[in-house]
Parts: C-alpha cells; structure tokens; sequence
C-alpha cells in the first residue's frame, strides 16, 4: 500500500493563486504617498516639455509653455498670435490640489494668475531653443521637486523631501 502523503500541485496552485489575489488587494488599498504624487507630476512635466520641444522642431514651428496657478497649458503660434494647443498629450493640465507650482523666469519669480488670464511664459523655438526658466512643484508636506530647463532644453532636476 503506498500511502504518500503531501500537497497537490492543484492545492499548492490555489494557495499561491489566493495570496498573490490578497496581496493585490492590499497594495491597491494603501493610498499614494504625497511625494509619490510630486515625483509622478515632475516627471509628466518633464515628458511633456521635451516632447513640445521635439514637436517644435518637427513642425517647425514654435511652441510656448504658460503656467498658471492650477496647471500649465502648451500653445502654438498661429501667424502673429498664439492659440492653445490641446492635440493629445498637449492638452491643459490640472495639478492636484495639494501641489503648488512656482516659475522662474531670469531670476525673477512669475505671480502665477488665473488659467482664464495665463499668457506664455516660456517659448520653445522651432531650432529646440527655449527660455530658460525653474518651475518648481510643492506639496502639502513641503517635499519639492524643481526642474531648471537651460536655454537648449537641457534639464537638471533636484527632489528635496521632508520626510521625517
């Protein structure tokens, strides 16, 4: 009489397949971390601004960047003026709402104003140029990210947490 004793492949399949379901469930419940958040915005900007320098230089044509005190907006020169670009991934961007944005233009800090009343403030050349400008991302716990674009497009960004 053989009188194995032991696990199934079956059993020991339904196991894993349970805990690998209850550690999804965990992992989806804890929220993000602010900070996650901050570095996930930085770097969508960050995507986003060296795509409309690429898109510059193929379309040769200029681009512009204006930030306001709720997000950022890409636009396009039309003739003589310029008008909002929202062919995808160009739309308007909405930070959330425990990110606040600040832009420095030549040393001087931009008063970030309403979306509505938001001009340019930084143009992207169709040779890949721009202004050069800071626009740094804070968060609720003081935890930034700021992202310094030189005048070839050239990017040095910094992360300073204030995690305890």
């Amino acid at each position: 009489m053989n009188n194995n004793r032991g696990f199934t492949l079956i059993e020991i399949m339904v196991v894993v397949v349970i805990a690998a379901i209850l550690m999804g469930a965990v992992a989806i419940s804890f929220p993000d971390s602010s900070d996650d958040r901050l570095k996930e915005e930085g770097a969508r900007f960050v995507a986003l601004v060296s795509l409309a320098q690429d898109e510059a230089i193929l379309q040769s044509g200029d681009f512009a960047l204006s930030t306001n005190d709720a997000g950022y907006s890409f636009f396009m020169r039309d003739g003589e003026s310029w008008r909002k670009y929202s062919d995808k991934p160009f739309n308007s961007r909405q930070l959330s709402a425990d990110i606040q944005a600040q832009m420095v233009l030549e040393g001087i800090p931009i008063k970030l104003v309403e979306a509505e009343k938001a001009k340019p403030q930084v143009v992207i050349y169709s040779s890949g140029e721009m202004t050069p400008f800071l626009y740094t991302l804070t968060n609720t716990e003081n935890s930034s990210v700021t992202m310094r674009f030189d005048g070839a497009g050239n990017l040095k960004k910094t992360f300073k947490s204030n995690e305890k």
